[in-house]
């Protein structure tokens, strides 16, 4: 018996030895893990990570026997950590696998503006293009605002600028689009200006996405 026990275990420390794991994201503040399973008699693997200026490891997710692949959900955006995976079953654990580093996605808002040119004269028209880049399926309120010297401007669907925080559309379902829009900046103040694209539930300001920040100047 001792003999077969040896033999188990020297076939799962062989096998992750020569594991390859690679690490990716795969969405906002998700990285997906994968690794080959060359072990033949796991019960189970062992998902480790650590940050990226950090050494020490600790364990993020325990899988089954022949998983070969985990989504590890809620990673800061931005945040680099890397990650290692070993096999085990009831003989105790097998050799590491490589590490592998990989970079948390950032939140994308559905909703933001894009422009013609980055800077403007006070003597042109800007074109700000409202994009809505993913089919809601619930009701929301859009805002499309421009803060700068002057204050806090909302877009209209009408093209025009309202002094404050006032939604271009109230309780819609909002469709994938792009809507351009002519601003003329004649009376801007110079300076630094940005636009701020969100979407909330309707009737409240409490927001369903991320905001998306757009900047751009103002030059006499």
């Amino acid at each position: 018996m001792s003999a077969m026990v040896c033999v188990r275990v020297s076939r799962l420390l062989a096998g992750m030895a020569g594991l390859l794991l690679f690490a990716m994201p795969a969405s906002a503040g998700v990285v997906a893990i994968s690794w080959t399973d060359y072990s033949v008699d796991e019960e189970g693997f062992t998902i480790e990570r650590r940050a990226e200026h950090s050494p020490t490891f600790v364990t993020v997710a325990t899988q089954p026997e022949n998983t070969i692949a985990y989504l590890d959900r809620g990673v800061p955006s931005g945040a680099v950590y890397c990650y290692r995976v070993r096999a085990f079953n009831a003989m105790g654990p097998s050799a590491y696998t490589n590490e592998s580093c990989s970079t948390a996605m950032a939140e994308v808002s559905p909703v933001r503006v894009t422009l013609d040119q980055p800077s403007y004269r006070t003597n042109q028209t800007m074109v700000a293009t409202v994009r809505v880049t993913q089919d809601f399926v619930t009701p929301v309120d859009t805002y499309v605002v421009m803060q700068g010297p002057g204050g806090l401007m909302s877009l209209q669907l009408d093209g025009r600028l309202v002094p404050g925080l006032v939604p271009i559309a109230r309780n819609v379902v909002l469709p994938t689009i792009d809507v351009p829009f002519g601003v003329p900046l004649v009376g801007a103040p110079p300076g630094a200006y940005v636009w701020m694209a969100g979407v909330t539930s309707p009737g409240t300001l409490s927001i369903v996405s991320p905001i998306a920040n757009t900047p751009f100047t103002v030059t006499p």
